[in-house]
C-alpha cells in the first residue's frame, strides 16, 4: 500500500510540472504569433506610407486661403512655394514657422526669393518652433491673432501626413489645404530599391506611428481614428 500510495504521489507531483511545460510552450508560440503579424502589420503600413507620401503631388489648380503656414526644414522648396503663394494672390499672409532666432528676414529672403515689400506686409516669421509639434503651436497663435479659418500647410511631401496631424490637435476648427513638395527624385518610382530614401520614410513613419501613439494617449483620439482612417482609404491624412 505504501508503494502504490507512493507512486500516485509522483505522478501527481509530475502533472502540474507537465501542464506549466505545455502552458509556456503556448504562451511562447502566441507571443511569436502576435509578434510576427505586428511586425507584417508594421512592414505593410510602411510600405503603404512610403507610396502614399512619394506619390504626392504639389497642387496645380489655382486655390484660395485667409493664409498659409510654411515649416521650416527639410528643403528650401517649402519657403519658396510659400513666398510664391503670397506673392500670387492665392493666400493673403504667410507665416514661416520654425525660423532661427539668430536668422534675419534679408537671409531668408535670399533662400525663399521675393519682393522685399512681400516681406514687410505679408510675411510673419516664427522662430520658437523647434519641432513639428512647435510647428502647430505656433500656427495656432497666428491662426488665432489673424482670424484665420482655411490654412494652407507648406511642407515636405514625406512630412505631411505627420504635419497634418500635429496642426489638426491644434487648431482642430481650422480648415487645413495640404500643399506638399517633393524634393528629390529619389522619391519617385521604385523609392524601396534606394537605400537612401528608404532610411528616410522609414525614420519619418516611426516619427508618425510615434505622433499617433501620443494623440491617443492624450485624449484626441477622434482626430487620431480620423487620420488613420483617410490615411487607409488613400487619401492625404
Amino acid at each position: 500500500m505504501a508503494w502504490l500510495w507512493r507512486k500516485a504521489r509522483e505522478r501527481g507531483l509530475h502533472r502540474p510540472s507537465g501542464t506549466v511545460v505545455r502552458s509556456s510552450t503556448l504562451i511562447s508560440r502566441l507571443i511569436f504569433v502576435v509578434s510576427l503579424l505586428g511586425g507584417l502589420a508594421l512592414l505593410i503600413g510602411f510600405i503603404r506610407f512610403g507610396d502614399h507620401v512619394t506619390s504626392l503631388k504639389t497642387p496645380t489648380q489655382p486655390l484660395r486661403a485667409d493664409g498659409a503656414a510654411a515649416l521650416t526644414g527639410g528643403s528650401d522648396q517649402r519657403l519658396i512655394a510659400g513666398v510664391k503663394l503670397v506673392e500670387s494672390k492665392a493666400v493673403p499672409r504667410l507665416l514661416i514657422s520654425g525660423v532661427n532666432r539668430i536668422t534675419t528676414a534679408q537671409e531668408v529672403r535670399a533662400v525663399a526669393g521675393g519682393a522685399e515689400e512681400t516681406y514687410a506686409c505679408c510675411i510673419d516669421m516664427g522662430r520658437r518652433a523647434t519641432d513639428t509639434i512647435g510647428n502647430a503651436e505656433e500656427a495656432a497663435i497666428w491662426v488665432r491673432v489673424h482670424q484665420i479659418k482655411t490654412l494652407v500647410v507648406i511642407t515636405d511631401a514625406y512630412h505631411m501626413p505627420r504635419s497634418l496631424f500635429e496642426m489638426r490637435r491644434a487648431i482642430p476648427d481650422v480648415v487645413l489645404i495640404p500643399y506638399p513638395v517633393q524634393t528629390t527624385r529619389e522619391f519617385d518610382g521604385d523609392w524601396w530599391k534606394n537605400e537612401r530614401p528608404t532610411r528616410a520614410l522609414a525614420l519619418e513613419y516611426g516619427k508618425y506611428l510615434v505622433s499617433i501613439g501620443r494623440g491617443l494617449l492624450e485624449g484626441d483620439t477622434e482626430i487620431a481614428l480620423k487620420q488613420i482612417s483617410l490615411f487607409h482609404k488613400g487619401q492625404t491624412p
